[in-house]
């Protein structure tokens, strides 16, 4: 199969987020006192997550809350705090309604979005160039580049030095059938990045991934894991658990995967890249959503009825 968009999409990433780290701020970007929330559905609420992991460690009164919830509970926010809404398309949906009533409500609303997007909100901080597929690369990591931008907390930016090194970094990846059983792990900010590999291997290889928090899986779905599981941990040093999650796994025959790093960034790309690998493996292309499958784009269309307007 020839280099998709997909994989192009992966490789444009240390020159797009370069370009809003050097960008200059705009007159009005200055974080209002109160507290502060981070708006985002998919990709951009695992966006979310992790820059609200980060920035509370920061000493920043912040919360990361899912679009569809803040829409449905838009008296949450008040009048002297920021809301910041991550939308790389900008059009019809649960973020693009949040924002409006959160400006309605007279808190400070920012929109992270992508060069051309339709959204006309009053303060608008932009992304780069709109992505061309399915499931979306660049526009997370330049997201988060703008996120970790905010604060003005050098410590915050320094995950992006790696971003180049981190297109050919990281373990062998793992063998993942169509019919496997797919788990993705994570301790604290890595279980968002764990979430966000398995989207892109359910978007890109309509594989089944499930994706959960260290614990969390230890709590409970660790139970469902079997010989026939591969699970990909997304780990930093120090967290004791892992050795438990090391001696279960291996005890059900479980075949498993650590991905190391201090570096989150370099953990984010590599599962962008293992999505990658494993549409090669299938003969599946990464850019088109369930190929030769009519009934999977109408049922999509359909899905679009229940948007906000």
């Amino acid at each position: 199969m020839s280099a998709s968009r997909y994989e192009a999409n992966i490789a444009r990433q240390p020159a797009l987020t370069r370009a809003v780290l050097d960008a200059p701020a705009p007159a009005w970007l200055k974080l209002p006192r109160g507290g502060i929330w981070l708006v985002g559905v998919g990709s951009n609420h695992h966006a979310a997550r992790i820059a609200a992991w980060f920035w509370s460690r920061a000493g920043l009164p912040v919360r990361a809350v899912h679009s569809h919830d803040f829409a449905r509970l838009p008296a949450r926010v008040r009048r002297g705090e920021a809301a910041i809404f991550l939308s790389h398309g900008g059009g019809r949906s649960f973020t693009v309604a949040a924002e409006a009533a959160a400006r309605r409500a007279g808190a400070f609303t920012i929109a992270v979005t992508a060069r051309g997007s339709r959204w006309r909100a009053p303060r608008r901080l932009v992304t780069g160039p709109a992505e061309d597929t399915v499931a979306y690369t660049h526009s997370v990591t330049t997201t988060l580049a703008w996120l970790m931008r905010l604060p003005g907390r050098a410590e915050l930016l320094a995950p992006f030095s790696e971003l180049a090194a981190a297109l050919d970094w990281g373990p062998a990846f793992p063998r993942i059938c169509a019919e496997a059983d797919a788990i993705l792990i994570g301790d604290g900010p890595r279980e968002w990045l764990a979430r966000e590999a398995a989207l892109k291997l359910q978007e890109t290889a309509c594989v089944r991934a499930r994706a959960f928090g260290l614990e969390e899986f230890l709590h409970g779905p660790c139970a469902s894991a079997d010989g026939r599981s591969v699970v990909v941990a997304f780990r930093a040093d120090g967290e004791p658990r892992w050795s438990a999650a090391r001696a279960y796994l291996k005890r059900v025959g479980a075949t498993l995967v650590e991905v190391p790093s201090e570096n989150w960034i370099s953990q984010l790309v590599w599962g962008q890249r293992l999505a990658a690998a494993v549409c090669r493996d299938l003969g599946v292309n990464p850019d088109l959503p369930r190929p030769g499958r009519p009934r999977y784009a109408l049922a999509r269309a359909e899905l679009k009825r229940g948007l906000p307007r």
